[in-house]
């Protein structure tokens, strides 16, 4: 096919809310997830290899692909393996003719640009966010090449058709070339490249004419991404997209058609600019396409055409003519029908990444009953070496060249990169929206800098990768933000920002915070995972309610003496596994230095007894709050005396 010429990661935590009356249970996924754990791995293993000998058995094309993948996954421009890499293309590739290695080029460019625009977006204000057009002033190194390439890629076009080989051809193609080239014109129709509209009709009818004729009738149906939908996704892959909002698909008022929108619901209006499929009353057929527009079908191949048609739509937007646009939406719809009767998304990183493609693009959540994006991720992370790369991929190329599968794993898990995103803003790490009810939400905090609300996770891997003094400061607003009795799951990630961080300065600033959540003063991040490791055990025993770890948990209570944060973590596990013991610590507490935990103390003790003991204050002068504790624990001790009568 292409470009010629294990794994330890963190265990989601499960976690529990502290209420003031009673401990209510409230599972939630932890911020440092297996995807994130496995991108990391991933490119360290490309990086070293990279260092190690940087020009791979492909050549440019393989240069190319591995700085696209590294820049993808929050490794910085600035970072002398990525510099050099540049360096090495831009001195070789401002002729080329070759597909491939002109796309992939395109690729790494316009993935520099992005993270250039997401550096500077994300400490803009909202209404620069919205305000902000592709600016010719960001990413100045790498526009002129970008231009010089798109513009290299259109003119090898083939003369008597629509596709691309590898290089310019009058006759000859294969829609491997043609998907990438494709792609690449993408790159330059975001970028507000001038690309002939001939060369779009071209492709459009391509695949159009080039589809399989016939197939069977097929009963299932995709579901489209709505706006909640891709906040949903993004929160828990990479990076959100506050600002954009799906629009209604013109004419449907006039039509008198409503559009179904609600979540897990298949859109079901038919339009010029809605043409996808939930399809009620539209027959879909299982139609693909294959390697040379034979009449065969294959899994990459199809997945070729798909993403090649819905760009081909973006671009020609309205300048189609109703009975061109009705058969391309018509082959999508088939193409679609065919993929979700031939599900196989696993069979090579390229069609894992052409998948990706095509489930982007066309805002595709499921594919019939088929979560793509978790099926390809799970499987990915399940095939992840203990060295971080991956190999053995079904498609030519990437067998036994463990740098270009690793490469195109890191794409798929870090979901459609950068690559044709809708606007730069769809990267970016501020969002307008927050949900403080639901599961997860606690990974969403408020800046009142911004006047806006960041994805915590995502805010602290873009410190890790590209360290800037400016996102260190919200990192107070994150802390103070996020509930005390959880703060002990935000070490994890903070822990690894201030091992990857040189400037004392900024590890200052991590390590006040650490110390704040741990009350300790650690020297070594590894100290601080540590504390973790006992927090999330504490954590885990209250979870699953385990009796005999009872001790245990007196330990950690007995040893802890300077950290609020696992001290209610403790307190709460024992009141969990119904710890009659416990009873006297936290009368003992209601003297405790700490407000925290005396208020704390207080709430738990309530949970012993039906009746509600007498009223203490936390926060009032030290002789009002003995009194009142003598009394509470007068009080127990009467009520301890009735429950033993009673039995």
């Amino acid at each position: 096919m292409f470009l010629n010429k294990k794994i330890s990661f963190t265990a989601a935590l499960v976690l529990f809310v502290c209420t003031g009356l009673s401990p209510v249970g409230r599972a939630c996924l932890h911020a440092g997830d297996a995807i994130g754990t496995a991108i990391d791995a991933g490119t360290d293993y490309l990086i070293g290899q990279v260092k190690a000998k940087q020009v791979g058995t492909r050549a440019e094309g393989q240069v190319a692909l591995e700085t696209y993948a590294l820049v993808v996954s929050g490794i910085s421009v600035n970072h002398p393996v990525v510099k050099r890499n540049f360096d090495y293309l831009f001195g070789r590739l401002s002729k080329s003719k070759h597909t491939y290695t002109l796309a992939c080029y395109i690729f790494a460019l316009d993935a520099a640009i992005s993270q250039i625009e997401q550096d500077l977006l994300i400490l803009a204000p909202a209404k620069m966010r919205v305000l902000f057009k592709d600016d010719p002033r960001i990413g100045k190194l790498y526009r002129p090449h970008l231009k010089k390439a798109v513009q290299n890629l259109a003119d090898i076009q083939m003369a008597g058709g629509g596709g691309w080989n590898y290089g310019p051809s009058k006759d000859r193609f294969d829609n491997s070339n043609t998907q990438f080239a494709v792609l690449g014109l993408g790159v330059g129709v975001k970028r507000n490249i001038p690309i002939n509209r001939k060369v779009w009709l071209k492709i459009m009818d391509h695949f159009v004419l080039g589809q399989q004729e016939k197939g069977p009738e097929v009963a299932e149906r995709v579901t489209m991404m709505n706006p909640s939908d891709i906040d949903e996704w993004n929160s828990k892959v990479k990076l959100i997209d506050g600002d954009r909002k799906e629009p209604d698909p013109a004419g449907v008022k006039k039509a008198g058609k409503s559009r179904k929108s609600d979540r897990g619901r298949t859109t079901v209006v038919v339009t010029p600019e809605d043409p996808e499929v939930g399809l009620e009353g539209i027959k879909v057929y299982s139609r693909g396409f294959d390697y040379r527009n034979g009449g065969g079908a294959t899994w990459n191949m199809t997945c070729a055409g798909l993403s090649s048609l819905i760009l081909a739509r973006k671009a020609l937007k309205k300048k189609i003519p109703n009975q061109h646009l009705n058969a391309l939406n018509k082959a999508v719809r088939d193409g679609y029908g065919w993929l979700m009767t031939h599900w196989k998304p696993i069979g090579s990183y390229y069609g894992m990444y052409s998948l990706e493609k095509v489930g982007d693009l066309g805002d595709v959540k499921l594919f019939d009953k088929h979560d793509w994006f978790k099926e390809m991720s799970t499987h990915l992370i399940g095939q992840q070496r203990v060295n971080g790369s991956w190999d053995g991929g079904g498609a030519h190329g990437e067998k036994g060249e463990p740098r270009i599968a690793t490469s195109f794993a890191l794409l798929v898990l870090n979901r459609a990169s950068s690559l044709i995103t809708k606007n730069p803003n769809s990267r970016i790490i501020v969002s307008g929206r927050s949900n403080p009810g639901e599961s997860g939400a606690r990974d969403w905090v408020f800046l009142p800098s911004l006047n806006t609300t960041v994805h915590y996770p995502s805010l602290m891997r873009h410190i890790r990768m590209r360290p800037n003094v400016k996102l260190i400061k919200f990192l107070e607003n994150i802390v103070d933000g996020y509930p005390p009795e959880f703060r002990g799951e935000l070490i994890p990630d903070m822990a690894k920002v201030r091992d990857a961080i040189r400037s004392k300065s900024v590890r200052s600033v991590i390590d006040g915070h650490l110390e704040k959540i741990t009350g300790y003063d650690y020297k070594e991040w590894e100290s601080y995972v540590k504390w973790h490791r006992r927090w999330e055990r504490v954590m885990m025993i209250g979870m699953k309610k385990k009796k005999e770890n009872v001790n245990d948990l007196l330990t950690y209570y007995a040893s802890t003496k300077k950290s609020v944060t696992l001290k209610k973590a403790v307190m709460w596990a024992l009141v969990q596994c119904q710890s009659q013991e416990a009873l006297t610590l936290f009368l003992e507490d209601l003297d405790s230095t700490h407000e925290a935990i005396r208020q704390a103390a207080y709430g738990y003790i309530k949970a012993y007894f039906v009746d509600f003991p007498p009223p203490f204050s936390a926060a009032a002068d030290e002789g009002i709050r003995k009194a009142q504790a003598e009394k509470v624990r007068a009080w127990c001790t009467a009520e301890r005396a009735k429950q033993k009568v009673s039995g």
